[in-house]
Order: structure tokens, then C-alpha cells, then sequence
């Protein structure tokens, strides 16, 4: 009897566990396996965690591209509520060396904003991962083609074209009016713009005493030098490398090239030592004839000369005069994305980047800053030649010179090239002999 009753219990005690683990089999605790969407609601609870990517920049931190930076960042976080953008702003100069040594030291932004010059150090050090699967074809394959050859390194696209900044001729009508010249006509070919800049630099200074100058030819000392210094060199008929090899000293291009930049600085005709942020300046208040900048020149200028739209009136923009080759030879920066090696969060990395090259967000920074787009099927938008400045830059893209940076060392040739540039103005060396000096530089860089 005793044994009978034992049994009885445990037979009790069994059926009681059992009913309990039935019962929690179909309870919908948040184990259960949706068989449709491939993953169990647990794991869908953790993706709905905030996660934070970071994003190092530089326009964050001027004055011209933060605002619409700002409302970029809001717009996709309002869409995205999971995921949290922290903006890493560093000033241009320090951007690129900064970036390398957070990612060596192992703290590397998800993202990074770069350019031409610097996206093939990033790829060379190795900090960065292909794109091709992140983003997908519909976005890779809509890329322009002559961004996204520079954006290949060896098959794989490495950093996806963000914005890209054809250069064109910006010229004041109130100077040109000033030297007796028509305000409402730009000159079209190089031998037009030495003679203009010459009449206009005879003003000698401003009203409130400073210094006019024809033409600004950015002749500093970093790489970004080097690279505008392209304009007048292609102008010429120069050709930095021919099936692979570098044939930048090649012909007369590089000699002739650097004497216009020399006669413009000996004559006062263009101011020596430089850089593109201090010729901003100086066409924004009035001081600078003509200057070769990119499509976001018009809102630097709006925010720079104090005017904002005001200052439209006087100033235009045309396509880059031609010379040698009788095409209007330029050359365009572009602004690109890259995705980090280390990121723990590649597909909310993606996510950002696929926004920001997005038909939405393209059109809010295009009415903010003017700026172009690297997708064939937005570039052609209404909303993206809404006016004659849209159109044209997006003439000018037609002819447009991408840098063959595919070479991690491109961004150090540059450099060597601003060198060339402070040798024949500040100190007054020959072409000749800047070349002699300089060239083995770039050449060993090359080989």
C-alpha cells in the first residue's frame, strides 16, 4: 500500500511539470521562433536597443555646413529612433593624421567623412572595409562613373562618393566694373583671365585701404594646394600618369603652368602664401577679382562677406576658361564616406550612410550649400538644377577631372607639389629649377 501511494505522487508530480512546460511553450514569453522573420522576438528586443555610431567630420565645425549638418543628424535619428549619431568634429587641417591615430590607437569613428586625397591613406593603412555588400547594388551601381573609380581600390569600392565639388571660375562684378570692364562678362579662355587680372590688381587697394588682387591662386602649403594647382597644370595639356606611369614632368604642361602661377605672384597680381581658406576671405569682402572654387563657394560667400543672399548680386560663376587643350580643364574634390574596420555596428553604419547619400537628405544639403550629388539618378533631379549656379556646376562636372589617388602616397606627392608652388612664389625660384628639385621626390613616392 505504502508503494502504491509513492508511485501515485511521483505519477502526480510528472504530470504537473509537464502541464507546466506545455504552458510555457505557448505562453508568447518571447522565446517562441517567428519562422517568418528568421529570428526569435528576444532577438528583435535587443535590435530595438539604442546603439551609437560615431561620425568624424569637418562640417560640423564650419560655420558654412553646420546647421544643415545639424538637421541632416535630426532627420535620420527621427527616422531611426535605435540608433544614435555622435559627431566627432575635426578641424580640415588636422582630419586626416587625427583619424589615423585614433584608428591605430584603436578607437576608430563607425564613420568618417573624407576626400579624395585622404580616403587612399585610410584604405592603405587598412582601417576601412569594402562597401560593395554594405550599401548594395541599387546605390553602388547609381554612382557616377568617374567617382566611382576613384572610390575602387583593386574591385572593391572602399568609400562611397558623397558630394562631389567641381570646380568653376567665380569672378566679382563689382571689381570688374571698377577696372572698366564688363561686370556681366567672364572671361573664356587663360590668356583673358591674365589679361583681366592684371587690369584689375591696377586698382591697387580698396576703399578701406586693402589690397586688390586679380586672381587668387591658392599657392599654400598643404596638400589641398597641390591638388587646385591641377586646374591650370591640365589647362596646359599636362597628364600626370599614362598607363599607370607617372608622367607628371612629361612635355611643357608642369614648366608652363608653374610660370603662370609665378608671374601671377611676382606682379601682385595674385597674393603669395595662399591657402583656399584665406582666398575665401578675401573674394568674400570684396578684395579678390576671380577665384576657382566649388559648387559650396556660394554659401561660403553669403556667410563669410556678412551679405548673405544680398551678395549674389555681385558676383557670378561660369565653367573654367580653356587653354591648350581648348576643353574647360578642372578637376572636382568630393566629399566621401568610409566605414571603419573596427566598427561593432557595420549595419547602422551603413544605415547613416545610406541616408546621407539619399534622395532626401541630398536635396536638403544641395538648398543649403548648392552641392552636387555622386548618384546618376539624383543629379539629374529638378530640385538639383533648380537655378543657372546648380546648372552650372553640373555643367562643369561634365568635365571634370577625377585624381588618380588610387596610390596611398597621392595625398604626399600633393604636398610636394605645394612645395613647387611656394619655391617659384615666395622663393622666387624658376619653374626649372623647382621642378629639378622637387620632382625626384614625388617620383620615389611612385616608385
Amino acid at each position: 500500500m505504502k508503494k502504491y501511494i509513492i508511485s501515485k505522487t511521483v505519477v502526480a508530480v510528472c504530470l504537473f511539470l509537464l502541464l507546466v512546460v506545455i504552458s510555457a511553450c505557448g505562453s508568447g514569453n518571447g522565446n517562441t521562433v517567428d519562422k517568418n522573420a528568421g529570428t526569435s522576438s528576444t532577438e528583435n528586443k535587443d535590435d530595438s536597443k539604442q546603439v551609437e555610431i560615431t561620425f568624424a567630420n569637418w562640417i560640423a565645425v564650419e560655420d558654412a555646413t553646420k546647421t544643415v549638418f545639424e538637421d541632416l543628424v535630426a532627420t535620420f535619428e527621427a527616422a531611426n529612433p535605435n540608433i544614435k549619431v555622435k559627431s566627432i568634429g575635426i578641424p580640415f587641417a588636422q582630419f586626416k593624421d587625427q583619424v589615423l591615430v585614433n584608428s591605430a590607437g584603436g578607437s576608430a569613428p563607425d564613420i568618417m567623412m573624407s576626400n579624395q586625397a585622404f580616403a587612399p591613406a585610410f584604405v592603405g593603412a587598412g582601417i576601412v572595409q569594402p562597401l560593395d555588400e554594405l550599401l548594395g547594388n541599387e546605390i553602388i551601381d547609381d554612382i557616377v562613373e568617374a567617382s566611382r573609380t576613384g572610390a575602387t581600390y583593386n574591385g572593391k569600392v572602399m568609400s562611397m562618393p558623397w558630394a562631389p565639388h567641381p570646380n568653376a571660375l567665380f569672378w566679382n562684378k563689382t571689381l570688374f566694373a571698377k577696372a572698366g570692364l564688363d561686370p556681366e562678362k567672364s572671361p573664356t579662355t587663360w590668356a583673358e583671365v591674365e589679361e583681366i587680372a592684371t587690369k584689375i590688381a591696377a586698382l591697387g587697394n580698396t576703399e578701406d585701404g586693402k589690397p586688390v588682387y586679380g586672381i587668387g591662386i591658392d599657392n599654400g602649403s598643404d596638400s589641398n594646394s597641390g591638388s587646385k594647382f591641377w586646374i591650370p597644370y591640365l589647362s596646359y595639356g599636362g597628364n600626370y600618369l599614362t598607363d599607370g606611369k607617372l608622367t607628371f614632368d612629361q612635355g611643357t604642361a608642369l614648366e608652363e603652368s608653374l610660370g603662370f602661377v609665378q608671374r601671377m605672384a611676382a606682379g601682385k597680381i595674385s597674393p603669395v602664401g595662399a591657402d583656399t581658406k584665406i582666398l575665401r576671405g578675401l573674394f568674400s569682402t570684396g578684395s579678390l577679382g576671380m577665384f576657382i572654387d566649388g559648387d559650396f563657394g556660394r554659401n561660403v560667400f553669403r556667410t563669410s562677406s556678412g551679405k548673405g543672399e544680398a551678395f549674389d548680386k555681385e558676383w557670378g560663376v561660369t565653367t573654367v576658361p580653356v587653354n591648350k587643350t581648348g576643353s574647360s580643364e578642372t578637376v572636382f574634390t568630393e566629399h566621401q564616406l568610409l566605414i571603419s574596420e573596427q566598427t561593432k555596428n557595420p549595419e547602422a553604419a551603413a544605415a547613416f550612410v545610406k541616408f546621407l547619400v539619399s534622395k532626401e537628405a541630398m536635396i536638403m544639403y544641395h538648398k543649403s550649400n548648392g552641392v552636387m550629388s555622386a548618384r546618376k539618378s539624383l543629379a539629374q533631379l529638378p530640385e538639383m538644377n533648380e537655378d543657372d549656379y546648380a546648372k552650372v556646376f553640373n555643367k562643369q562636372m561634365s568635365t571634370a577631372t577625377a585624381f588618380p589617388n588610387s596610390n596611398p602616397k597621392f595625398d604626399e606627392a600633393m604636398k610636394n607639389v605645394a612645395s613647387m608652388l611656394q619655391l617659384v612664389t615666395v622663393g622666387n625660384e624658376t619653374p626649372a629649377n623647382a621642378i629639378k628639385y622637387v620632382m625626384p621626390k614625388i617620383k620615389e613616392l611612385y616608385e
